[in-house]
């Protein structure tokens, strides 16, 4: 008995130690100098991503999920994409502009303010899409809720390390509040700042190249952080990006063959299938448009 709890003990102790190597070994890779990627690698990512978009309009345009549409708006605008212009403006045609307005709709057209129904008529809502909702319309009465106070705060995601995207969404929350000019001015940039301390400590020891981990570079691009971010972060940005031009959730750890992998993702560990999703990948055709952006500035400052 006392042999077999010896063996048990030093198989233990073996995990262990694989398991810290493991993790030192990731966290080193994702904080280890490295020259930032050139335009012509940034650019070449970003229309593969395009072009993935294109393949698969047929697919994702019933998705229903506005802010992803807003995103690829937004990377339109930014990049001048003509094929990416092209799908953004057929699928402003063929949905925004058929279908009634709503308390999204402020998104695709600034000018216009929803009228907000009582906040127990929006239960179905998370706390981040009421505060996105606020910002959005600058309503007054949804403005006086706890909620959206709680969420004018720093501290409202708590352990945000338990909770990928909680910082993200209460940054775009904060950033519509900046767009609709919703007042707050003062409070909204302290919160920002502060929220971008914890973003780039997620960025540091947080290793897995997933949803979250692009959604966190997005929001430090959205809220002029772009000097905060390490290029061997924009570089695994990069090469998380599937052949195919698309993202997905999974950081791979071990290949099972048939395009199946055991992988880490933004919450839990999975089995899963290498399969680009519109959620991601809306989110990193965003984020290549802004680093794209960012290196034509950089390149036009130093002539």
């Amino acid at each position: 008995m006392r042999t077999l709890i010896k063996k048990i003990s030093k198989l233990a102790a073996l995990l262990l130690i694989l398991l810290a190597t493991f993790l030192a070994w990731r966290l080193w890779l994702n904080n280890r100098p490295v020259p930032y990627p050139n335009q012509a690698t940034i650019k070449h990512h970003f229309e593969q991503s395009v072009l993935w978009l294109s393949d698969n309009y047929n697919r994702v345009e019933n998705v229903q999920n506005p802010i992803l549409w807003w995103m690829i708006k937004q990377a339109a605008t930014a990049s001048g994409n003509p094929k990416l212009t092209t799908l953004y403006n057929k699928y402003k045609k063929d949905h925004i502009d058929n279908e009634p307005r709503n308390v999204w709709s402020p998104m695709f057209d600034e000018l216009y303010r929803p009228r907000m129904p009582d906040i127990s008529r929006l239960g179905n809502l998370r706390a981040y899409q009421l505060f996105m909702l606020y910002g959005l319309s600058c309503d007054i009465n949804l403005g006086e809720e706890a909620i959206i106070h709680k969420q004018l705060q720093p501290g409202f995601c708590g352990q945000h390390f338990l909770q990928p995207r909680c910082t993200t969404h209460q940054l775009m929350g904060l950033r519509f509040m900046q767009r609709y000019y919703c007042g707050n001015e003062a409070t909204v940039a302290k919160t920002i700042a502060a929220l971008q301390k914890d973003i780039i400590a997620e960025l540091t020891w947080d290793f897995r190249t997933g949803d979250a981990y692009i959604q966190r570079l997005l929001m430090l691009m959205d809220t002029d952080a772009h000097d905060k971010i390490k290029p061997v972060w924009v570089n695994r940005f990069l090469e998380a990006q599937n052949e195919d031009g698309s993202w997905d959730d999974l950081d791979p750890l071990i290949p099972l063959g048939n395009n199946r992998v055991l992988a880490l993702t933004s919450t839990l560990p999975k089995i899963g299938t290498i399969k680009g999703n519109f959620h991601t990948t809306a989110q990193a055709i965003w984020l290549g448009s802004m680093l794209l952006e960012n290196t034509r500035q950089s390149q036009s400052r130093r002539y």
